[in-house]
């Protein structure tokens, strides 16, 4: 069905003014390392989340290239007038990795402009921040080394394939392999070694999504650059010790609030968090992006070990309403995967986009679904003191108030507000030492918005 003349007018002037706003809050941070945009009406979602690299060229190209993203959607938009089954959505995510010299960034769209599922864009760059080139694999490995290392991905891919219990074909994925075509523009070294990121229907099918491979250290030892190389230890140093469990009698006559941060971790505002909340004996629940929480992983760990509940927003922020059975369980699957490789444990409960479930996911999540009754919108108000206000207006006993950790002004808000019902006998607790202190037993089938009193 589509629009009237008057009713696409409406929406083309209510895009336009979208993506005004969206240009402006990009251009207004120039000076800002974190760019995060969110906009939402009655017919679409955006959402452009990235970290500046502080390289004024690359910078400059990412800002191009996500620009030229948001205003190819709203085209489409456009042209295709309504949807009968959900909003349009576009969402923009990247992943930041630097190691030496070299400057990694991998930019993931996705886009639903109606059909039957979102279209996927992966966009990465490599970049020596002292020679001021773009790098391919081959400029990482040892001349005329690449043959002796497509053995070594090929034992990984198959690897990946049994672990997840892919049918991988072996055409499929030697075509895949080869050092043409651009198989290689995704990849990344961290800590752990060599990634490689093959995006999906590269050597599996499109069910199966991407597949990535890491590569340890010790197994390029004279395929690698010698300066790209990194002496693994024999100890692993990063796993996080159990978390900080309280007492939690001392809180059984007081009022309790659940403040709960979508989108994050961000390792500068997500520390100010957990610097701030130690002055009001404070426990706060994070629901993390999996695309982030390796790029920020110490903050995560802290605020694992230090008694916060860790629970997962999914990996990418997509509609799972707008997925696939197997999509819906790659995004919760792959965010625990990534969320227990930093705190050693998976998550169990399960914020899903924009609030969005239904009974059928609920069963393939099979995980608590927590949503909330107070909605700050701290996204929108950019504003601490009107955030402290919102908060303080329709706070209650038993609430789970929404907010997000990767905005400075929704940090400091929550700190402010804390102080006031510091002051009315609230005690600020987790989603679940609220559910312990209220003796609710959890089911996976209801989703919960509050835990008021009796």
């Amino acid at each position: 069905m589509k629009l009237t003349k008057i009713g696409k007018i409406i929406l083309l002037l209510i895009i336009i003014v979208i993506g005004a706003i969206i240009v402006v809050l990009i251009n207004t941070r120039k000076n800002s390392k974190n760019i995060h945009v969110i906009e939402s009406n009655e017919f679409l979602d955006i959402k452009i989340d990235y970290n500046k690299t502080g390289n004024k060229k690359l910078d400059n190209e990412i800002i191009n290239y996500v620009e030229e993203k948001r205003k190819s959607f709203i085209e489409i938009v456009d042209k295709a007038g309504s949807t009968e089954t959900s909003k349009y959505n576009f969402v923009l995510s990247a992943q930041n990795n630097q190691q030496k010299d070299i400057e990694f960034v991998h930019l993931l769209s996705f886009a639903y402009t109606g059909g039957a599922h979102y279209v996927r864009e992966d966009k990465t760059y490599v970049y020596d921040l002292k020679s001021q080139q773009y790098l391919t694999l081959k400029d990482f490995l040892i001349e005329g080394n690449f043959e002796k290392l497509k053995p070594i991905i090929l034992e990984y891919i198959y690897e990946y394939g049994e672990k997840n219990e892919i049918n991988l074909m072996e055409d499929w994925v030697n075509r895949g392999t080869e050092y043409e075509n651009n198989n290689y523009e995704h990849f990344y070294l961290n800590d752990n070694g060599l990634n490689i990121i093959f995006v999906p229907y590269q050597i599996a099918s499109w069910a199966d999504g991407e597949i990535k491979i890491t590569i340890p250290y010790y197994k390029l030892e004279k395929i690698l650059k010698e300066e790209y190389l990194i002496k693994e230890e024999n100890e692993d140093n990063n796993s996080p010790t159990n978390p900080n469990k309280r007492d939690l009698e001392k809180y059984k006559d007081k009022k309790l609030i659940a403040f709960t941060f979508d989108d994050g971790p961000n390792t500068s505002t997500t520390s100010r968090l957990l610097d701030g909340i130690k002055e009001f004996d404070a426990r706060v629940t994070f629901f993390v992006l999996g695309s982030r929480v390796e790029s920020h992983s110490d903050v995560l760990k802290r605020a694992y070990e230090e008694g916060n509940l860790i629970g997962t927003h999914t990996y990418n922020h997509l509609n799972l309403l707008l997925l696939s059975d197997n999509r819906v369980l790659e995004e919760i699957n792959d965010s625990k995967e990534a969320i227990k490789n930093i705190i050693g444990n998976y998550p169990t409960y399960l914020r899903p986009p924009y609030g969005n479930i239904n009974e059928h996911i609920k069963g393939l999540a099979n995980m608590y679904i927590i949503n909330w009754d107070v909605d700050t919108e701290d996204w929108k108000l950019k504003n601490r003191d009107l955030i402290k206000d919102k908060i303080l207006e329709d706070a209650h006993d038993g609430a789970i108030v929404l907010l997000h950790d990767i905005y400075t002004e929704s940090v400091e808000g929550t700190l402010l507000a804390m102080k006031e019902l510091e002051k009315q006998n609230y005690a600020f607790v987790t989603v679940e030492e609220m559910v312990q202190l209220r003796g609710v037993n959890l089911d996976y089938e209801t989703t919960y918005y509050n835990f008021r009193g009796k």
